[in-house]
């Protein structure tokens, strides 16, 4: 058996703490261990002792508030993943943690016991990445060259077929050019609908939901049609739990026999 995913929760409600216990507890391929501290001095000082692999950080705690919690956080342990749990659905605060290093946010009303234990487990694999200035911004983009592929659909007339190559779509970087590349393909004139292919894809964290969002309303207002196609009845869940599945056109994959 693998070794468990050590957690530090730095929450002050009780409550939430306890909530977070039963859903990891419900677990079945992934075993977790979690620590919880109530302020982010503690935190740090928890932190400090070692032993663990992920934090899972509230932004609003009693000796600290807003994007300064993360910031404190991350400038005392840079090399420590973290994942906002946040209460307020504030997008852009969110979304702005990731561009500092955050590896994913999650609210608190919205996330399951299955999302924010696929949120946990995937965090210790990848490390922070802030946005890059100048040069350093070149692999980025060479990256998400990689991460899809656009072409067009030579069985009907306006189609084009994007194929999402990463199977954890968790980069706010990369997300933000892939973005750009999307903004462009919707409003090419000769496109009329766009179809995602997300069969490779296991994860998917609210960075690149953010970016699919801005993406479908750019392609609603030039009446490109946006269709999520192949998408896995785990990705499913993340879209479904924040009502994204009322926004978007999925096509959910088929079971397997």
């Amino acid at each position: 058996m693998t070794e468990p995913i050590h957690v530090l929760q730095i929450e002050d409600s009780p409550t939430i703490v306890q909530l977070t216990r039963l859903m990891l507890a419900e677990s079945k391929s992934v075993e977790f261990k979690l620590d919880s501290v109530d302020t982010l001095a503690g935190g740090i000082e928890r932190i400090a002792l070692g032993g663990i692999d992920v934090a899972l950080l509230d932004l609003t705690l009693p000796d600290s508030s807003g994007l300064d919690t993360f910031r404190v956080f991350h400038a005392a342990a840079p090399k420590i993943p973290v994942v906002i749990f946040t209460g307020l659905d504030d997008e852009e605060q969110s979304l702005e943690a990731l561009r500092q290093g955050a590896v994913d946010y999650l609210v608190k009303a919205e996330v399951s016991a299955k999302w924010l234990a696929r949120a946990l487990s995937f965090a210790p694999t990848r490390t922070p990445s802030p946005t890059p200035s100048g040069k350093a911004a070149q692999p980025v983009n060479d990256s998400a060259e990689r991460s899809i592929e656009i072409e067009k659909s030579d069985a009907a007339p306006g189609m084009f077929l994007v194929r999402i190559n990463d199977k954890r779509m968790v980069s706010v970087v990369a997300m933000e050019a892939i973005k750009n590349r999307m903004l462009n393909l919707v409003q090419r004139a000769d496109s009329s609908q766009v179809r995602l292919d997300f069969s490779k894809v296991e994860y998917v964290a609210n960075a690149a939901i953010s970016m699919l969002l801005s993406v479908n309303k750019k392609a609603a207002a030039t009446d490109t049609e946006l269709i999520l196609s192949n998408v896995s009845s785990q990705v499913f869940e993340q879209f479904s739990s924040r009502r994204f599945d009322k926004v978007f056109r999925i096509e959910q994959a088929s079971a397997k026999s």
